[in-house]
This record gives C-alpha cells, sequence and structure tokens, in this order.
C-alpha cells in the first residue's frame, strides 16, 4: 500500500492588499506634434484661471500655415474642451472672437433692449403690442361712457350731493311745514348764449330741487334708530340692521317702478324727473318716519305717537302732491313741452298723482313699526 503524498504543516503567508498609488499631478505630457507648440499644451495652461472660476486659453497662433494650422487646431481641440459645466472664455481682443457673452437673457439690459431677448419680440412688435392696448381701452371707456351713464348720470348723482348746510336745514323744514311755503315751480337753467333751456338749477341753488344727501342720511339714521329701538326692547340681533334696510330700500325701489311704470302708460313727455331725482323724492318719507320713531322711543305713549304719525303722514303727502306736479303735469312755460293735454289725459294724471301721495301713509306706517 502507497504511503500518502507529503503535506507540509506551515500555513500559506497572509494576503495583503496592494497599496493605491495615485497617478503624478499634474499628468505628464502628451506626445508633441511636429508643428505642436510647447504653449498649446492645456495643462500648461490650467494655472490660468480667472477670479470668477472660469479657465481662460488661449487661441491658436495666427500665421500659421496650413498644414501646421490644422495639426494645431487638431491638437487644441483635443484638449482644449471645456469640461462639463465649464465656459470657455476667450480673452477680449482676439481677432474673430466677440466679448465673452453673458448670461442667456440679460445680454442687452445694459442697452434697454431687453424685449429683443424674447423669442418672435422686437421694437416693433412691442409698439404695436402698446397701441393695441391703448385702442381696446378708449374703446373700453367710450362704450361705459355711452351705456352705463345713460342709466346711471353719474354727473347728476355728483350734483345731488353738493348741498350746502343752508339747503340742508331749508329742506328739512320744508318737508316737516310745507304747508305755507310758495312757489312750488323750479327753477330753470338757461344758456347765457341764447336763452334756451338746459336743464334745472342744483338742490345747492334751488329749495325745490330734489337732492340724495337728505335721502341718503335719513335712510342710514332709519337704520340705525331701528337697531336701538329693538335693544331698548331687548330683542336686538344683528340682523336687524340688514332686515331694516332691505324694507327701505325694497320700499323706495318699489315706489320708483310704480311711477315709472305711471309715467310710461300716461305718456308723459318733457319736463319729467330723472331716474335720480324720483328716488329723491321718494326718500324724503324717512325724515316723517325718523320723526315717528324717536316720540315712540321716548315713551310719550300710542296717542301721541299716532297724532305724530298722521302730522307727518299728511306733511309728507302734501310734500309729494306738489313736487310731482311738475313730473307729471310739466308746465309748457318752463319745459320742452309742445303738445296739450285734453281734459280726460289730466285728470287720469291727476288721479294717479293723488294715489301716489295718498299710499304714504301704507310705507310709512309699515316701516315706522320698528
Amino acid at each position: 500500500m502507497a504511503s500518502p503524498p507529503f503535506i507540509s504543516s506551515r500555513s500559506p503567508p497572509p494576503l495583503q492588499h496592494p497599496k493605491p498609488t495615485h497617478p503624478a499631478y499634474p499628468p505628464p505630457e502628451p506626445p508633441h506634434t511636429p508643428a505642436g507648440s510647447t504653449n498649446s499644451s492645456p495643462y500648461s495652461q490650467a494655472q490660468r484661471i480667472s477670479q470668477d472660476g472660469y479657465v481662460r486659453y488661449s487661441s491658436p497662433p495666427v500665421g500659421e500655415s496650413a498644414g501646421g494650422s490644422t495639426t494645431t487646431s487638431s491638437s487644441f481641440n483635443a484638449y482644449n474642451a471645456p469640461q462639463p459645466g465649464q465656459r470657455t472664455v476667450y480673452p477680449s481682443g482676439t481677432p474673430g472672437v466677440g466679448p465673452a457673452p453673458g448670461p442667456q437673457g440679460y445680454g442687452n439690459m445694459a442697452t434697454g433692449n431687453s424685449f429683443n431677448q424674447w423669442p418672435g419680440m422686437n421694437d416693433a412688435t412691442a409698439q404695436m403690442g402698446v397701441q393695441f392696448g391703448k385702442s381696446a381701452v378708449a374703446a373700453g371707456q367710450d362704450y361705459v361712457e355711452k351705456n352705463f351713464t345713460r342709466y346711471l348720470p353719474l354727473h347728476l348723482i355728483k350734483v345731488s350731493f353738493s348741498v350746502t348746510n343752508s339747503y340742508v336745514l331749508n329742506k328739512l323744514r320744508l318737508v316737516l311745514f310745507p304747508w305755507r311755503h310758495k312757489p312750488w315751480s323750479r327753477q330753470v337753467r338757461r344758456s347765457t348764449e341764447n336763452g334756451a333751456m338746459e336743464g334745472w338749477q342744483a338742490p345747492r341753488d334751488d329749495i325745490n330741487a330734489p337732492d340724495l344727501y337728505i335721502p341718503t342720511m335719513a335712510l342710514v339714521t332709519y337704520t340705525l334708530l331701528s337697531a336701538l329701538a329693538s335693544g331698548l326692547q331687548s330683542r336686538f340681533h344683528p340682523e336687524v340692521l340688514g332686515v331694516s334696510l332691505s324694507k327701505a330700500l325694497a320700499v323706495v325701489i318699489l315706489e320708483f317702478c310704480a311711477i315709472k311704470l305711471g309715467t310710461y302708460l300716461l305718456d308723459v313727455r318733457g319736463g319729467g324727473a330723472s331716474g335720480v331725482e324720483l328716488i329723491g323724492y321718494n326718500g324724503y318719507k324717512f325724515v316723517g318716519i325718523i320723526v315717528v320713531i324717536i316720540v315712540s322711543m321716548l315713551g310719550f305713549g300710542r296717542l301721541v305717537c299716532g297724532i305724530v304719525f298722521l302730522y307727518t303722514f299728511g306733511a309728507n303727502a302734501f310734500f309729494l302732491l306738489r313736487s310731482l306736479k311738475y313730473v307729471l303735469l310739466p308746465d309748457a312755460s318752463v319745459s320742452n313741452v309742445t303738445t296739450t293735454l285734453s281734459h280726460s289725459q289730466r285728470s287720469r294724471r291727476v288721479q294717479f298723482l293723488f294715489f301716489m301721495a295718498m299710499s304714504q301713509v301704507l310705507w310709512m306706517g309699515w316701516l315706522s313699526r320698528v
């Protein structure tokens, strides 16, 4: 029987990892071409770093032979290609190379031609767009003036709010005590050239002209007094303000629509008041309603409150009857009315005027219950 082979009892030496070796920096120069130049190596230019972090390279020499230029250009392009994220900046004054470009989109900011950086945008296009915008704005303003102001005359509204302290005091006295006031006719504003009628005098110049200042202030005061009366009766809640204001506006709008419908059915032409003036006439009733609410809050009793209510209703009805007379029955001497009314037409207009005056008892009675 053969004996087993000889087995060594010695263990192999321990494994050792090779130590990493780094290449020398800078790497060795590439082989020079016959027409190459020692200055064309990128590694010799690596130290030319500007303060802003861009590597600057020199351009190939000018005036070399055709063969040498081709070889040098090939070597330059091979080794001087900028790395990703790096931009090549040529020195200023290099032949055939313009100034270093700036960030994209800001090249012409210094010259003020920033529109040229936008695709398809130049000075002519910008001017055309500006002219088109101006034309659109002008057309919109013209449309608003022709259509919106026809239904809501802003000039007349401004005139209706332009009042004086003396006018307000005299107008309040006229609304509460209209019995002995004369005359009731409105003053006409005529042209200085030919004396033709141009319209009516402003409220500050004519006590009989309706305004919007007193009706607006009376409406706000009525809303606040309604809330105060509810608080004194321990039943105030925030909805009282909205309900009171809504009721008052609903009455004014209904009366305005009723008068406009009546003037349309009765074929009232010329001398009639505008919508703003009709709203002013309908708003004077809140002066009497405020007086009734104040008397009821002072606790004078139902009898006194009833007498005050009847008086304020009569005063407002008389005031409205005399004021609206020149709307439904215009005077031909002071207006542009050229047609004469028949007896039946005049009778119907007087009946409608009396109905509108007597209807104030319903509106004032409903609004004064707070």
